[in-house]
């Protein structure tokens, strides 16, 4: 009887030390988040490099993120306001430039011109205390009436 309840002591210490690594790492998180929030208010700017990782830009151009910041721009104006709907963390350890920790904060975004959703990726590298972001999505109905458009003037062109 002793060892069950030693067992379940055990696991009941381990799973509260585990969660408060993960609210920890959900906060630090947040922080870059509303760092780059804060910024882009500030400044009325999407672009800031600094929040960002060596393996975002590793995967993103800069050419690239600029026309995706300047479609955001043109579709929705500048950021007036924030808001954190929903999180979710995940530590894993395993071969690749991903081991560590990665939190998944969406964000509900009101700017001059239309609601989004943003998604922020925020990865912490096993042998590193920084957080900063490895992914970044922007939806919107304003972004995607822009996409459309877009494409509607493309496929019209061509079929000239």
């Amino acid at each position: 009887m002793k060892k069950i309840v030693f067992k379940i002591a055990f696991m009941l210490l381990f799973s509260s030390l585990l969660a408060c690594g993960m609210v920890k790492g959900k906060g630090e998180a947040e922080k870059v988040a509303q760092s780059l929030f804060k910024e882009r208010i500030e400044k009325n700017t999407v672009s800031s490099s600094q929040h960002y990782s060596d393996l975002f830009w590793k995967n993103t151009s800069k050419k690239k993120w600029g026309n995706i910041t300047n479609l955001v721009n043109s579709a929705l104006g500048n950021l007036k306001s924030y808001n954190l709907q929903s999180w979710n963390i995940n530590s894993k350890i395993n071969t690749s430039q991903l081991s560590g920790t990665i939190v998944v904060l969406v964000y509900e975004t009101v700017y001059e011109k239309g609601k989004g959703i943003e998604t922020l990726g925020i990865h912490k590298p096993l042998m590193s205390e920084k957080y900063s972001i490895i992914s970044h999505n922007f939806n919107s109905e304003k972004i995607q009436e822009l996409i459309d458009k877009g494409i509607e003037q493309v496929t019209s062109e061509n079929a000239i």
